[in-house]
C-alpha cells in the first residue's frame, strides 16, 4: 500500500466521521433542516458519482467493490471542491516527494 493510498483512505475516514458527527449534532441540536441539507448533499454527490461511473479507488490501485467505491467517491465529492482539491494536493505531494 502506497503512502498516497494511506493518505486518501485516512482523508476519507476523516470525512465520513465529520459528516456523521455533524449530522448527528444537527439532528439532536434541533437544526434538522441543515442536517437534511447535508444528507441531500451526500445523495447528490453519490448520484453524480454513479452517473459518471466515478471511483476514486481505481486510479489508486485499490481493489474495492465498484459500487462501494462509487458511493465513497460520491461522499468525498459531496464534501466540496476545497476538500477534493486538498485530497488531490496531498496525494500529489506524496507521489512526487
Amino acid at each position: 500500500m502506497t503512502v498516497a493510498v494511506i493518505i486518501a483512505v485516512a482523508i476519507l475516514i476523516e470525512g465520513l466521521v465529520e459528516y456523521g458527527k455533524n449530522i448527528a449534532e444537527m439532528f439532536y441540536g434541533g437544526d434538522k433542516k441543515t442536517a437534511i441539507t447535508q444528507l441531500v448533499t451526500i445523495a447528490v454527490g453519490v448520484a453524480i458519482a454513479f452517473a459518471f461511473n466515478a471511483d476514486l479507488f481505481v486510479p489508486l490501485g485499490l481493489t474495492v467493490n465498484h459500487y462501494i467505491g462509487m458511493v465513497l467517491t460520491g461522499i468525498i465529492m459531496s464534501r466540496g471542491s476545497n476538500y477534493v482539491s486538498d485530497l488531490i494536493s496531498k496525494i500529489g505531494q506524496t507521489t512526487v516527494g
